[in-house]
C-alpha cells in the first residue's frame, strides 16, 4: 500500500536519522529531499552567496517541489511508501517575510500539490537547532538567526494545529534519544 509520508521540523532536529530508521523498517521506500539541486539559486541563497527577494524564494522553494510532483506521484502509484524530507510546509514555515501565512497556504492549495497521508513534525527549541548544527557544519543563513528559527519553529506550530493539507499531524519532542523518537514516530506511522 503506498503512502506518502512528510518529515518536518526546524534545522538539526535528526530529520535525516530519523528518515533513514523510517526507510531501513519500510517496505519499498523512496525518499525525496527538498530542497533539491535543480535550482542552484536556492542553495547558493542558502549559503549566502546569493540574495533572492523574499517573494521570488517563496515561489522557487514551491516550484522545486512542483517539478518533482510527478516523480512522488509515479512512486505512490507504483505502491511504493514515499518520504519527504521537508515538503510545501517548510517552504510556509521558513519563507513567510515574502508572504503571509494565509495568502501562502492559497497559493499552495492552488497548485494541487500531493496531500499526505501523514505528517511528522519534529520539535526542538532554536537553541538547541542551532547548538546541534555549529556541531555539523558553518551555520547557513537560517541556522544563525535564533529569532527567526524561533519563528520558523512557531510556524510549524501553527501548520500543525491547523492540520494543513492532511488530519493526520503528530508532533515528536526531538530533544530526547534516536531510537525513543523513532519508537514515536513508528506508533504515529500505525
Amino acid at each position: 500500500m503506498s503512502r506518502l509520508i512528510v518529515v518536518e521540523g526546524v534545522d538539526g532536529t535528526g530529520k535525516s536519522t530519523q528518515i533513514e530508521l523510517l526507510k531501513e523498517v519500510t517496505e519499498n521506500a523512496i525518499i525525496f529531499k527538498y530542497p533539491t539541486s535543480k535550482y542552484k539559486t536556492l542553495n547558493d541563497y542558502l549559503e549566502k552567496k546569493a540574495h533572492v527577494d523574499s517573494k521570488a524564494l517563496f515561489l522557487l522553494f514551491l516550484a522545486d517541489i512542483a517539478d518533482d510532483q510527478q516523480n512522488v506521484k509515479k512512486a505512490l502509484d507504483q505502491g511504493k511508501t514515499v518520504i519527504l524530507d521537508r515538503y510545501v510546509f517548510s517552504t510556509l514555515a521558513y519563507e513567510v517575510d515574502g508572504i503571509s501565512h494565509n495568502e501562502g497556504k492559497k497559493i499552495i492549495e492552488s497548485v494541487g500539490y500531493l496531500k499526505p497521508d501523514l505528517v511528522i513534525l519534529l520539535d526542538i527549541s532554536a537553541e538547541e537547532s542551532q547548538r546541534r548544527k555549529k556541531k555539523q557544519k558553518e551555520l547557513d543563513r537560517y541556522e544563525e538567526n535564533i529569532n527567526y528559527l524561533e519563528k520558523v519553529r512557531s510556524n510549524f506550530a501553527k501548520l500543525c494545529e491547523e492540520r494543513f493539507l492532511t488530519t493526520n499531524w503528530h508532533m515528536i519532542d526531538a530533544n530526547r534519544d534516536i531510537r525513543t523518537i523513532h519508537s514515536d514516530i513508528m506508533s504515529a506511522i500505525k
